[in-house]
């Protein structure tokens, strides 16, 4: 039995059971409108490229992205804001396979960098393989903003000191070995993107899974008084 890893109150992490203080709905809508302006792309033939059943159950070309801000919400407003204020890190929607491409990318005339695709059919009809990609996104903004060729988080890296704490902290959870057979997860990329998305939609089925990594995200990346107490890059 590994002794549970220690979670430093002077970063404001806090055990689950405290209350957080809600940032205002106002706050996180700004947010998410800014990820919308200066994020997210579509390509222009999306959904006449997509198979006819999966266009057809979009009224237009944007409303892929419009599902994903409201996936969007269920996130902490502390990591949206690092994300939307981080250079890097795009979202196009495309009638192509989903994945997370670093570095940069040809887009129009010129070119996004550090960008996750979305398939239009997999959100449609495999949504937890569009957002492993999206995961596998913000696994590289919070390791290193995104730079290409540099670490991600789960490689035990961060972009500033609060988060390479966490980095540090989940590469020593990966290295335990828990889940990995069960989740298909042969990297550490792989275990963040999976054990990410059950945190959000299968809690009860992580905690029993891991433990450790289900505490490590409820007490820092998805728990909101961690953004709020974190530490400038």
């Amino acid at each position: 039995m590994c002794r549970p890893l220690a979670i430093p109150k002077a970063l404001g992490y806090t055990d689950a059971e405290d209350e957080v203080r809600p940032m205002s709905s106002e706050e996180k809508a700004r947010i998410l409108r800014a990820i919308w302006r200066e994020k997210m792309h579509v390509e222009p033939r999306a959904l006449e490229l997509s198979p006819s059943h999966v266009s057809h159950s979009y009224e237009h070309v944007w409303q892929p992205a419009e599902l994903l801000l409201v996936d969007l919400e269920t996130l902490p407003a502390g990591l949206l804001r690092f994300w939307q204020e981080c250079s890097r890190g795009h979202v196009v929607f495309t009638h192509q396979s989903s994945g997370y491409q670093p570095g940069p990318q040809p887009w129009r005339d010129g070119t996004l960098e550090s960008v996750c695709y979305l398939s239009l059919t997999d959100l449609h009809e495999d949504k937890r393989t569009a957002m492993l990609a999206l995961s596998n996104l913000l696994d590289h903004l919070l390791g290193s903003k995104a730079r290409e060729g540099d670490p991600w988080l789960s490689d035990g890296s961060g972009a500033n000191a609060a988060l390479r704490e966490v980095g540090v902290r989940f590469a020593q959870v990966f290295a335990l070995g828990y889940g990995q057979a069960e989740l298909g997860a042969r990297t550490a990329h792989d275990y963040l993107a999976r054990t990410f998305w059950m945190y959000l939609h299968e809690p009860d089925r992580l905690n029993a899974l891991d433990p450790l990594v289900f505490k490590l995200y409820r007490n820092t990346l998805l728990r909101e008084e961690f953004w709020q107490a974190r530490s400038p890059a």
